[in-house]
């Protein structure tokens, strides 16, 4: 059984996020709601690394696209026109290798956090994917407004501040292609008695 207290999940704060002062806010929100900080460093993430980081698969690319997509749907544009193709698959490719360039372009900060459900948890915190439909009180909805159909009209990524592992699964492999097990620390935090009821 699965040990939901001390789930692990990947989190990295993006070159907008780094260059806009905002990676002690970030780590705040995390820590004030009880996860912990288990590895931490600064990384210069070559595009054949984040070749490694972002999946290739057909569901993968298929969401970028669909969701580019539908952003130019709701804003009335032609997304064949706009991106010259209709098609979630191309378009998808297209949005990960402006992602890849993009997080390569400048450092990021990226950490392990530690908790009661992680992963789910990191996510809530963090907001949705499209910052201008991400909630207030999220990283997102506080400090970004970006959409889609601005973003795919200037040829770049959406600019979201941070990258969240999104299952479980998703978290161990990211884990382990962005730390070594000897840069990950095992200790207690003051507070996890209260908080995780050890």
């Amino acid at each position: 059984m699965p040990d939901v207290r001390h789930e692990r999940t990947l989190i990295f704060i993006k070159p907008d996020g780094v260059q806009r002062g905002l990676v002690g806010e970030v780590l705040r929100r995390f820590e004030r709601a009880g996860l912990k900080i288990i590895g931490l460093k600064m990384v210069q993430a070559t595009p054949d690394f984040l070749e490694k980081h972002y999946p290739q698969t057909e569901d993968f690319l298929r969401t970028l696209g669909g969701k580019t997509r539908e952003a130019f749907a709701a804003a009335g544009l032609d997304v064949k026109e706009q991106t010259g193709s209709d098609d979630p698959l191309a378009i998808g490719r297209a949005v990960r290798g402006w992602l890849i360039d993009y997080v390569a372009s400048s450092p990021v900060v990226a950490f392990v956090l530690e908790g009661i459900q992680a992963v789910g948890t990191a996510r809530k915190l963090v907001g949705d994917t499209l910052p201008f439909r991400a909630a207030p009180g999220t990283i997102r909805g506080d400090f970004s407004i970006d959409s889609p159909t601005v973003a795919n009209l200037q040829r770049r990524p959406v600019r979201n501040l941070i990258h969240a592992s999104g299952t479980v699964e998703e978290a161990d492999f990211e884990i382990g292609l962005w730390f070594r097990p000897e840069e990950l620390f095992a200790y207690r935090r003051v507070d996890e008695v209260l908080i995780q009821g050890e």
